[in-house]
């Protein structure tokens, strides 16, 4: 008897879902009148189906971000020496640790996520712009600590 009423009800899910959630209403039939008891209830079934989902309840996109590499150096004639090295196929953490004069060079030059407003004003210019391809070598920008050769390993919400 439980097994009959499962399968009308999915029957009349199925014959909602073939005519669009809009059943055609006759007076005389009583399956008609019970799909459409049906239809009207799969607000039900599309509620579940969202709560399973999680696109509801997903965490939020991530905001405005980047990751990124730099070297620090105080010298413009160093910016030279440190670019051969690299168009030399030196690996950029190597440089870093042998040339940078900020703490990340100790690390690869690696400075993490961050968002924007955390550098300062023309390092943050670089690394949020469109222009800035993810992976390139970007620089030499100049800031009030020296002149940065830097890479932009990941970029979000730009």
């Amino acid at each position: 008897m439980i097994l009959s009423k499962v399968f009308a009800a999915f029957a009349a899910v199925a014959v909602c879902a073939v005519q669009g959630f809009v059943p055609a209403i006759s007076p005389n039939d009583s399956v008609t009148r019970s799909t459409q008891s049906v239809c009207l209830q799969m607000g039900l079934f599309d509620a579940l189906g969202k709560a399973f989902g999680n696109e509801e309840y997903a965490a939020p996109p991530e905001g405005v971000k980047a990751s990124a590499r730099h070297i620090l150096v105080k010298d413009p004639n160093q910016v030279d020496v440190v670019m051969e090295k690299l168009r030399g196929g030196e690996a950029f953490a190597n440089v870093a640790r042998e040339f940078s004069t900020c703490p990340s060079g100790s690390s690869g030059g690696s400075l993490g996520s961050f968002g924007p407003g955390t550098m300062v004003k023309e390092f943050d210019e670089a690394i949020f712009s469109k222009d800035t391809n993810i992976g390139e070598l970007v620089g030499p920008v100049q800031t009030q600590f020296g002149y940065h050769l830097i890479v932009v390993d990941k970029r979000t919400g730009v």
